[in-house]
């Protein structure tokens, strides 16, 4: 059975699957890591992507190296991400790894040239860490353990673990081209991906996909969960929420909620990051940034409304993201605006959904980057209300 990227991962709606910058960085390493203890110049790697997709978590591909050298000394190799048929600006961006012997034991994971710097509070890296997420890490450091248990005996004196460079040529150029200046990423691209996988994103194909998908679980369910996306989809997979339970719908959230509404669904929820619902709460149905931003205006009314001091609100303005918001409203003890921003998604979502449906319930919960509930509204008083009433 072959293992080759484009037959593993195939098509949806006629369009082809790829692979993340994340997916892409794990290929370079890996290579370059092979390529050092063997010396040998390696053409395709075989790896493991993460499990962040309900179909591919787990699976192994097999993707081709563009360049590849070795020294006694460092492994290099360079791999170009296919995006698939999306519509991606990192698409056919090349990412190279240099690795090398460490001192330290295990695996120490630098930027090069191109890879940004995180520069803000809010995302997954702390402030002045290289911007690779969290699980393009841990499935690099994953695949270079597991290849230094190979060849213990190809280290040399004084060496017990490996460094990798991470670069990508092109990296502050086509960065220019997305919103990492905005949330606080300087220097270059992040490497991103949380399943490894590409889904390509033809909005018309992706809309019928979303209403194939509800029209089938209308005929089964009267209730159903919107997820706006993998955090959504964490939080309810580490609740034990059936697949049949939800449906992720990216940014079209108004679209899903309408399609429930017109199926026969008269109970939904709503889950989602808060930076998605607070675009609810200001009527905002389609998250997309190209449609509209207004989360942290919206956070800081809300904050304002439940007792946030002018200089809060001011701090709260300055953001770039409304994760950052979290930890602030936390600190100053005005975790209610979750509860008040949910109330308002809710609000919005009534006067979306009642011409369609007017006896429809609606509730929302809010959620943080590590899928921890923050706040909610609707038909239900208690998380494990939410849950019992769900499942």
């Amino acid at each position: 059975m072959t293992l080759d990227y484009r037959k593993v991962l195939g098509t949806v709606n006629g369009l082809r699957r790829g692979y993340t910058t994340g997916t892409t960085a794990q290929a370079a390493a890996k290579a370059a890591a092979i390529a050092l203890f063997t010396q040998d110049q390696q053409e395709k790697v075989e790896i493991t992507l993460p499990g962040g997709n309900k179909t591919f978590s787990g699976h192994n591909i097999i993707i081709p190296v563009h360049v590849c050298t070795c020294t006694t000394a460092e492994g290099f190799a360079s791999v170009f991400k296919d995006a698939g048929d999306d519509k991606d600006d990192t698409n056919g961006m090349e990412i190279q790894a240099r690795v090398s012997f460490g001192a330290e034991p295990g695996v120490q994971l630098e930027r090069g040239p191109g890879i940004g710097v995180v520069t803000r509070p809010g995302l997954k890296v702390p402030t002045g860490g290289p911007a690779i997420n969290p699980v393009p890490t841990q499935m690099i450091k994953k695949e270079l353990n597991l290849i230094m248990q190979d060849y213990q005996e190809a280290f040399p004196p004084g060496k017990k673990g490996l460094t990798v460079i991470l670069s990508a040529p092109l990296g502050e150029k086509i960065a220019a081209l997305t919103w990492n200046s905005r949330v606080g990423i300087e220097g270059g691209i992040s490497i991103i991906g949380t399943s490894g996988v590409v889904e390509p994103r033809s909005e018309s194909a992706y809309k019928a996909s979303i209403g194939m998908i509800i029209k089938s679980a209308s005929k089964e369910r009267d209730r159903l969960i919107i997820a706006s996306g993998y955090v959504g989809d964490k939080y309810l997979k580490e609740k034990n929420f059936p697949d049949s339970a939800w449906v992720t719908v990216g940014d079209y959230l108004g679209f899903a909620m309408k399609q429930s509404a017109k199926r026969g669904i008269h109970k939904l929820l709503l889950i989602g990051h808060i930076g998605k619902i607070s675009k609810i709460s200001a009527g905002l149905f389609n998250t997309h940034y190209q449609f509209g931003d207004a989360r942290l205006e919206t956070v800081a009314a809300y904050a304002a409304a439940c007792g946030a001091v002018p200089e809060q609100v001011g701090k709260l303005l300055s953001l770039s993201l409304a994760e950052a918001a979290v930890p602030l409203l936390e600190e100053w003890k005005l975790e209610q605006t979750f509860y008040r921003l949910a109330e308002r998604a809710v609000w919005r979502c009534r006067k979306l959904l009642v011409p369609i449906d007017p006896k429809i319930e609606i509730s929302v919960a809010i959620l943080d980057l590590k899928s921890r509930m923050l706040g909610f509204a609707g038909e239900f008083e208690t998380e494990e209300e939410l849950c019992r009433g769900f499942i």
